[in-house]
């Protein structure tokens, strides 16, 4: 019996520590349920969010590029619902003002031209929705879950001409083939406003399938590449002689055949002799520019030079520009101011001679140029719109339009006279310069640079061309090679019926 009670004791002792461990258990679990479902509650709920949902983004539409009249240069065809095509900008001109455009990653992002330069328009915002992922990464639509639509990119409004473009691109391939050149570039626009009509170099490339070109064919050249401008730099030393009172159109200057400079010699293809400032221009005599030059001096000189915007960026709307090259007269040599005053030892781009002969076009004024005339939202209205800019006055009236009526001679019966369009006055200028070997330092006498800048109609300048061909074949002079190309580049675009141009811009008030 004494065993029974024994028994009895020791089994009622381990169901009391058996349920006192079972209820210390359960209020353990207990609490931390309370924990885990009350407590931090917030915490785990958003860990299981993490791991049960994904937010994806959903990609904004690129905006579209236009050209002047509205008409499409660069657009984005969608991704299809299925994902199984990707979004992809499209140029539906095929190579039209390529190096102006620039092209995009296939992320969509702007790497040249314009869509580097506008991307932060052109992009939009991307938006994003809420997804369920599973284990295995399974997505599916959730039934009620957030979103955040994209905003599209805004369309941006180009100042370019596409008839214009078009005919300036078909001319340069021209230029070039027919003068066995390296390359050719042009550019169009007007005077008044700065708008880049038309803007190309050949060889180009088209922006759709820019990663098989060539980096020579995708640079913007008119922006990117200097040469020296020869003869088309005359103007301005005449415009600085005129502005200082140093000499008149009816000036005598008595000229040589060859000049004498400090540790050199200036040539000219003949002695002229006795010749006027107007005579200087018209024939391109060398030694009476330069002795024209010694009349102002290089302080002078240096300061129209660089009023005209020479060795400074022009501010386009475009990435890539540089200022070119024009030395402060300390660092001149003795015998920089001659050789400058004929367009040596000076680096511009075919942009800069552009502006320069704009503010002589337009009665003194140097202006901004420009590529984008307005941004307009994803719904069509313009939310930016681009004025006319002044940088600044370079000359008087009076002198921009005896200049004119000078160069207008120049294309009659000078230098210029394949640049001529009949029943349309022209004004301009050649230049031939020689091109610097980078191996030796020195003037290669083999390679030459041919330009021509001028503008039309002569008595109410409405378009600005440059046209500069790199290496034609033999010695390749402006008036031979960029004065040709220059005609059939305006008389095309005035047969396209694009004269005019800019009739519907309202140009700066002051000019």
């Amino acid at each position: 019996m004494r065993r029974n009670r024994s028994g009895v004791g020791t089994f009622e002792k381990r169901l009391l520590v058996g349920g006192t461990v079972a209820a210390i258990f359960c209020v353990v679990v207990i609490a931390r349920l309370f924990q885990v479902q009350v407590v931090e509650a917030k915490p785990y709920r958003e860990r299981a969010k993490q791991q049960q949902e994904r937010q994806l983004e959903v990609p904004a539409k690129r905006g579209d590029v236009l050209d002047r009249g509205g008409n499409p240069l660069a657009f984005t065809m969608p991704a299809d619902r299925r994902g199984t095509r990707p979004a992809e900008r499209m140029y539906p001109q095929g190579q039209l003002a390529a190096q102006v455009l620039g092209f995009c990653s296939g992320d969509g992002d702007g790497l040249e031209g314009v869509e580097l330069a506008y991307h932060r328009y052109l992009g939009g915002k991307p938006g994003w929705r809420e997804v369920g992922a599973n284990a295995h990464g399974y997505r599916y639509t959730l039934p009620e879950s957030a979103t955040h639509p994209p905003e599209d990119g805004h369309s941006v409004v180009l100042t370019i001409d596409r008839v214009a473009q078009s005919v300036l691109e078909r001319e340069l391939e021209r230029c070039v083939v027919d003068n066995g050149a390296n390359s050719a570039t042009g550019i169009l626009m007007d005077p008044r406003t700065g708008d880049v009509f038309a803007m190309a170099s050949y060889p180009t490339y088209e922006p759709r399938r820019y990663a098989e070109s060539e980096a020579d064919a995708r640079r913007n050249r008119a922006i990117t590449d200097l040469f020296e401008p020869g003869s088309t730099f005359k103007a301005v030393t005449a415009a600085a002689c005129f502005e200082e009172g140093a000499a008149e159109r009816d000036t005598r200057i008595e000229s040589c055949k060859v000049l004498e400079l400090n540790g050199g010699q200036m040539r000219d293809k003949q002695d002229y002799g006795w010749v006027t400032v107007e005579e200087t221009l018209i024939l391109s005599v060398n030694t009476a520019t330069a002795l024209m030059a010694r009349e102002i001096g290089p302080d002078k000189l240096y300061h129209y030079a660089r009023a005209f915007g020479f060795g400074c960026v022009t501010g386009i709307d475009l990435p890539g520009e540089v200022s070119g090259i024009l030395r402060k007269p300390a660092n001149w040599s003795g015998r920089s101011l001659e050789t400058i005053a004929i367009g040596q030892e000076v680096g511009v781009t075919p942009l800069q001679l552009a502006c320069a002969y704009s503010a002589i076009a337009n009665g003194g004024v140097l202006v901004k140029p420009r590529v984008v005339r307005a941004i307009r939202g994803a719904s069509g209205k313009t939310v930016r719109e681009e004025s006319a800019k002044i940088v600044r006055r370079v000359i008087s009236r009076e002198t921009a339009r005896v200049l004119t009526e000078i160069l207008q001679q120049v294309v009659a019966s000078g230098t210029g006279e394949a640049a001529g369009i009949p029943g349309i006055s022209v004004a301009g200028k050649t230049g031939t310069a020689q091109r610097i070997d980078p191996e030796t330092g020195r003037y290669d006498p083999r390679r030459h640079i041919a330009s021509f800048a001028g503008f039309l109609p002569a008595e109410d300048p409405r378009i600005v061309g440059v046209v500069v061909v790199d290496r034609p074949r033999g010695v390749g002079y402006g008036g031979q090679v960029a004065a040709p190309a220059f005609r059939r580049i305006l008389a095309g675009t005035l047969a396209a019926g694009r004269e005019p141009m800019g009739r519907d811009l309202v140009a700066p008030a002051d000019l």
